[in-house]
């Protein structure tokens, strides 16, 4: 099978996965709409190996990792920036995104002195842009571009920061927040939830009201809530109640807006971002509570998860709420009575699930008269709330989570982002140094007795070979140096120098800042031709001149067997006539 052929299977692979949005995107509302939601349906394939790529984790909002690294304390900040421009205020962090070795900042503050949008190198906090043209907040990430909102929607060049498109709704209020997911954005703007293709910003369909039931039986049309979210296949989203008008809680299919669930209760509560998992979707109850219903059929299964001085977080299995006197996690399950609690006093807390772990800073209260916590950094274990350990502000520069990615915790410190990371192990440093050392006079070894070998002669040194040079011949063959009968390199090799494409820093991006045409990865393709802008490869442009079909919202109605014999058939053409 030819490359192209290769990469077309991926595409078709996770396009088709699960019944996947691919062939669910005619705009029916029939059987293909009745698979959703499908928690093996992910809103950006692209982005799965990112932990935190948007502002509140992934496209869910829910501020989990499900396999998150698991820290053992002994922290140290590694670097600091922003220069104390970025503010805290009450429950809301500062917004962060961390995608491909860069971090990416914005602060909530729209009256304050605009901050703009910045972009740090993840390895040691350099400033690789700044675009503060703009007042907005809420990052998400997806392939090479930047979503933030703010007084419009802003599309950003995630190389440079520049404009690539913004909306031009001209809203009342500033733009609260998006999701970025299924190939679109999704946005509300005084009170109408659009769904935005990603590339441009065309409208895919809008939704400006919902009808839902009121106190009096009676009908009445209402406006969307700010917050939406992605997960499952589905988009949720809110409305917003009125006085006399019942909370209306939707899954939406993405590609058409049309409702796949509802959820109809009559409390109303402040309009907080709604957060999604596989299992589980967060919304606004009442004032002091949040009502946590099945994320696959709307279905409450928390009524009220606390939420008095804290963002209420979720994760598959866990939830973590309070009050103004106790800090709890609990079970999600309704017949799981699994639950922990801390006291507290007052305080506004920032947690986030990773892994085992429940991750939570706990800032302090002037009127707290319990400081177990006070300013302290936390880490409990997430099924019965075992301490696994604490750093205090006086001990190192924690505060309010803004992110966890890869190996680091991202605090706002004073105004600073500041990264935690594990202290380097100085025994393992020797190791690695004396490993290299070791390596460097082999290699010099080699060198003579390749010399020697040249120089020499005598027919015996041809026959006496060492091991080494065995294993620089199999590697020349191995990577692709070695002459094949049709002049090319094996389709398994890779060139040492050449891995994705491009030299690699230790950040995991690419050495020369460079990003991807189409804004994602090789996938662990260790191809070491240049990606054109439809994702294909040079070598794949020369050698098939009309291209393979791209899986857009369109192409999503090929079907999973129609697509996979379009590619049996089209493979049989390529093949040598012999």
């Amino acid at each position: 099978m030819g490359e192209w052929n290769r990469r077309s299977v991926l595409a078709t692979g996770a396009a088709l996965s699960a019944g996947g949005l691919a062939s669910i995107g005619a705009g029916s509302e029939g059987d293909d709409a009745a698979n959703l939601p499908d928690p093996d349906v992910s809103p950006n394939p692209e982005m799965v190996d990112e932990d935190w790529a948007s502002f509140a984790g992934s496209a869910g909002h829910a501020r989990f990792i499900e396999d998150g690294y698991e820290f053992d304390g002994d922290l140290e900040a590694v670097w600091t920036a922003a220069d104390g421009e970025l503010e805290w205020w009450e429950h809301r962090v500062p917004s962060v995104a961390v995608a491909d070795g860069t971090v990416y900042a914005t602060t909530h503050t729209y009256e304050e002195d605009p901050f703009g949008v910045a972009a740090y190198d993840a390895a040691d906090g350099s400033l690789r842009w700044k675009n503060d043209d703009i007042i907005v907040s809420d990052p998400s990430v997806v392939g090479d571009t930047v979503y933030v909102t703010g007084e419009e929607l802003f599309a950003l060049d995630a190389s440079d920061g520049s404009v690539r498109w913004q909306t031009e709704f001209n809203p009342e209020e500033p733009i609260q927040t998006q999701t970025v997911a299924y190939g679109a954005v999704f946005v509300v703007a005084d009170g109408t939830l659009y769904a935005l293709e990603t590339d441009d910003g065309t409208v895919r369909w809008e939704l400006d009201s919902v009808t839902a039931s009121s106190r009096d039986s009676s009908e009445e049309a209402l406006d969307l809530r700010d917050t939406t979210a992605a997960a499952n296949g589905v988009v949720y989203a809110a409305v917003e109640a009125q006085s006399a008008a019942a909370g209306t809680r939707l899954a939406l299919h993405p590609e058409t807006g049309a409702e796949v669930w509802r959820n109809e209760r009559l409390e109303r509560g402040p309009n907080d971002t709604i957060r999604a998992t596989e299992t589980a979707v967060l919304f606004d109850s009442l004032s002091y509570a949040r009502t946590i219903v099945d994320a696959q059929t709307g279905e409450v299964i928390v009524p009220e998860a606390r939420s008095e001085g804290v963002d209420v977080v979720i994760g598959n299995e866990m939830f973590v709420g309070a009050d103004d006197r106790t800090y709890e996690v609990g079970a999600i399950d309704p017949d799981d009575d699994t639950s922990w609690q801390v006291d507290i006093n007052r305080d506004i807390v920032s947690s986030v699930i990773s892994g085992d772990t429940v991750y939570t800073y706990f800032p302090g209260h002037e009127l707290s008269d319990r400081p177990e916590y006070n300013k302290k950094l936390v880490a409990f274990d997430k099924y019965d709330g075992t301490e696994k350990w604490v750093i205090a502000e006086s001990d190192l520069p924690v505060g309010p989570i803004c992110a966890i990615s890869d190996a680091t915790i991202y605090v706002v410190h004073d105004g600073d982002l500041v990264a935690l990371r594990e202290a380097a192990d100085d025994d393992d440093a020797t190791d690695e140094d004396g490993a290299n050392d070791d390596q460097d006079d082999a290699n010099s070894e080699d060198e003579d007795a390749d010399e020697s070998d040249e120089t020499d002669g005598d027919e015996d040194a041809s026959e006496d070979t060492d091991e080494d040079d065995s294993s620089d011949e199999s590697h020349d063959d191995d990577d692709g140096r070695g002459d094949g009968e049709d002049g090319s390199s094996d389709d398994g090799g890779t060139d040492d120098t050449e891995t994705n494409g491009s030299d690699t820093d230790d950040s995991g991006g690419n050495g020369d800042g460079d990003a991807d045409e189409d804004g994602s990865g090789d996938g662990g393709d260790a191809d070491g031709d240049e990606q054109t802008v439809n994702g294909s490869t040079d070598a794949e442009a020369d050698d098939d001149t009309d291209g393979s079909p791209g899986f857009t919202a369109g192409a999503g109605l090929l079907g999973g067997a129609l697509g996979l014999e379009w590619l049996r058939r089209r493979d049989d053409a390529d093949e040598p006539a012999e």
